[in-house]
């Protein structure tokens, strides 16, 4: 996918992704770089003709003129989504993780970050003493599950 500014909205690429019912790894262009978004997509429970599409995860942005990485060596189509998709997850799989527990951890991650965010904000506009001490509690747990959840 050609794009004419850096950013794209995870919507166009969910639009796309419902539309095909295989899986799709997406290489984003613009100008001379280049990266790649995929999403975990899988059967739905309820509908067995839909797919359940999880957050989109992209890796950084790379010079197009580098090499592509090589494709991993598999002995299928779902094997190589798998791996391809785990190239752009923000973390290393654990040993014996199936690919739904690794995409489930890397939401996670997300979300845990996020809150991570918040209270390092909400520390920020904070003024009385003693409510910055509970703030300061809660960004050290909240950064030691995002540490427990970064690991491999």
């Amino acid at each position: 996918v050609a794009l004419k500014t850096e950013d794209l909205s995870d919507d166009v690429l969910s639009t796309i992704d419902k539309a095909v019912p295989s899986p799709i790894v997406f290489q984003l262009t613009f100008g001379d770089r280049v990266r790649f978004c995929a999403a975990y997509k899988r059967p739905s429970e309820a509908d067995v003709l839909k797919n359940v599409i999880a957050a989109y995860f992209s890796s950084d942005w790379q010079p197009a003129a580098e090499p592509l990485p090589a494709l991993p060596l598999v002995l299928d189509l779902a094997a190589l989504y798998e791996e391809m998709l785990r190239r752009v997850l923000p973390m290393a799989r654990r040993d014996g993780e199936s690919i739904a527990d690794h995409v489930e951890r890397a939401i996670q991650l997300r979300a845990k970050e996020r809150v991570c965010r918040d209270l390092e904000a909400r520390l920020q506009r904070e003024r009385q003493f003693n409510r910055k001490v509970e703030i300061n509690a809660a960004i050290r747990a909240a950064k030691t599950q995002l540490k427990e959840l970064a690991t491999s």
